[in-house]
């Protein structure tokens, strides 16, 4: 038998039963595929482990990239790495076990193999006398990935890329494991670095035969997005343009499902129904549509550094991010004990584009808004809007949830950076024609020249007018680097005195044990920074958890 051979198990996928089985190679293949897409992805699992856990494994080692024997025809794909650079080992080791609740759980030290524990904790809880050291060691890699892969049909095929030390090896170890489990549908081939499993032995083979010859790692697209997302970590993701065409078909697929189940029928007199009358001719997932027409695709990594945790998303087309203006210097101007805040940015033509994505509802929405809140569409929204709109909670935190008894117990408002005179009046508008006064909740509305608080208490609101100092804490420029650059940003200080007192709730509901594991495994986190950005026609993303 060559490397290449298809082999074509006939065994059960899992000991345990938990996979169904799917029926010949014929069926139906929108059916199949989703139990053949778990089937495949749990033989990942079990032999491999993946997401943050897999930087635990202090592992040495190297070879092939998954994207290096997959096809450029990729339409997505997600890779596990228990090899990453040594510093994100180093990294991902003193996180982790900062943690008491992830130690205790895991059970690991830092010299332990992910794999084996992963085997044990799967394959081993079944029936199979397998043995890690014997069985499975001696040919598996460091690296897996799942993806999807055109391979010409009407669906992705479901991809597995297992990494290989021993061809050989792997062929009888592998085929060991399946024999423990029962895939229909479910076949593998054996290459030189990487173990290809698929939905059939023919996409497996092409598979293995197309990543040969035009690999994914020398796709254009997909080193561009890779290379903005910086040095990959233990986690890492890729999606193509030509997955927004998939996209596409699964809302289609949705949306006459949607349709048919919400327009469909009578009234209780018989009638035709209200859904039929009111929504009849509508896409309910129109603007969904419409966001991936333009799609160029996308990238990401999860990566240890600095003693925390980042993820790094890039991509093209996402207009929806595109057409934001920057909060980054507002938002640094936040009080400097802020808790949690979010932000955005919003451009000048904002009123007009959300009204215009409304379509003719959008026309019926501006109609009764006009003529029940006396204002005038889109040119009150936008200015009701500002430059920009943060939302924030102060540090001052009660000693319990018990003394929160008003609004203004808790420290919280919306900033608004615009007109203070216009919108003051904006809401002044409004707040008459409805009949309805922030004052009776009850809000404060406070302004200077260009903001404008609204804040559950007067301290508040003139805390929020001022120019505080949020910017220069070093908390938030690690969690939100280069925050001036963002259009949205979303900030949690986890050494807020808020901690305690969610942590001192959890006592009261639970128990005091509850809550003191609650307070121990919040300690070590410092921050929660995430924020998004423009760079030319790149859309950028970063999550920082940072850690003290």
């Amino acid at each position: 038998m060559s490397d290449d051979q298809p082999t074509e198990p006939t065994v059960p996928l899992t000991p345990t039963g938990e996979i169904e089985t799917v029926g010949p190679e014929l069926a139906t293949p929108g059916r199949r595929r989703g139990a053949v897409v778990a089937a495949v992805a749990v033989v990942v699992v079990a032999v491999l482990g993946g997401g943050a856990y897999a930087a635990y494994s202090f592992l040495a080692g190297g070879g092939p990239q998954p994207a290096d024997v997959l096809p450029a025809t990729t339409v997505a794909v997600v890779s596990v790495d228990l090899d990453p650079s040594a510093g994100q080992k180093i990294a991902a080791i003193k996180s982790i076990q900062r943690f008491p609740a992830l130690k205790k759980s895991l059970g690991l030290k830092a010299d332990d193999d992910l794999r084996q524990y992963v085997f044990d904790k799967v394959v081993g809880a079944g029936h199979c006398h397998l043995d890690f050291d014997k069985d499975v060691k001696p040919w598996l890699g460091k690296r897996a990935a799942f993806a999807g892969v055109d391979l010409g049909g009407a669906h992705p095929a479901p991809v597995i890329a297992l990494q290989i030390s021993d061809p050989e090896k792997a062929k009888a170890g592998f085929r060991a494991i399946v024999g423990c489990t029962d895939p229909k549908d479910f076949a593998y081939v054996v290459g030189d670095d990487y173990l290809i499993a698929s939905d059939s032995a023919a996409h497996a083979q092409s598979v293995l035969d197309l990543g040969r010859t035009n690999p994914l790692a020398d796709d254009t697209a997909y080193r561009k997005w890779t290379d903005e997302v910086g040095d990959a970590g233990v986690l890492n993701f890729y999606v193509s343009k030509r997955a927004a065409h998939y996209g596409e078909q699964l809302l289609d697929e949705f949306s006459n499902g949607f349709s048919e189940s919400l327009l469909g029928g009578t009234n209780d007199n018989g009638d035709q129904s209200f859904a039929d009358e009111n929504f009849a001719g509508t896409d309910p997932l129109a603007s969904a549509k419409d966001a991936l027409k333009d799609f160029d695709g996308l990238a990401g990594t999860v990566r240890f550094a600095g003693g925390g945790m980042e993820l790094s998303v890039a991509g093209g087309g996402v207009s929806q991010l595109s057409d934001l203006a920057t909060v980054g210097k507002d938002f640094g101007e936040l009080p400097a004990d802020t808790a949690v805040a979010l932000g955005i940015g919003i451009p000048d033509d904002y009123a007009k584009k959300t009204l215009e994505q409304m379509g003719s509802g959008g026309d019926d929405f501006v109609t009764e808004a006009e003529k029940q809140a006396g204002l005038t569409l889109p040119e009150d929204l936008q200015t009701l809007l500002g430059r920009s709109v943060i939302a924030s909670l102060g540090g001052d935190a009660p000693g319990s949830l018990d003394d929160i008894k008003s609004p203004d117990d808790v420290p919280a408002g919306v900033l608004i950076h615009g007109d203070a005179d216009k919108i003051k009046q904006i809401i002044a508008t409004a707040e008459d024609h409805l009949d309805m006064h922030l004052s009776d909740i009850p809000l404060v509305v406070e302004g200077s020249d260009d903001k404008v608080a609204i804040a559950t208490s007067s301290s508040y609101a003139d805390d929020l007018l001022k120019s505080g100092g949020l910017g220069s804490q070093s908390r938030f420029r690690d969690a939100v680097p280069d925050s001036d650059r963002a259009a949205g940003i979303l900030f949690v200080d986890f050494d807020s005195p808020w901690g305690d007192t969610v942590a001192d709730m959890v006592g009261s509901d639970e128990s005091q044990s509850a809550g003191d594991e609650v307070r121990h495994n919040i300690a070590p986190l410092r921050a929660l920074g995430f924020n998004t950005w423009e760079d030319g026609d790149v859309s950028h993303a970063l999550l920082k958890i940072t850690t003290n």
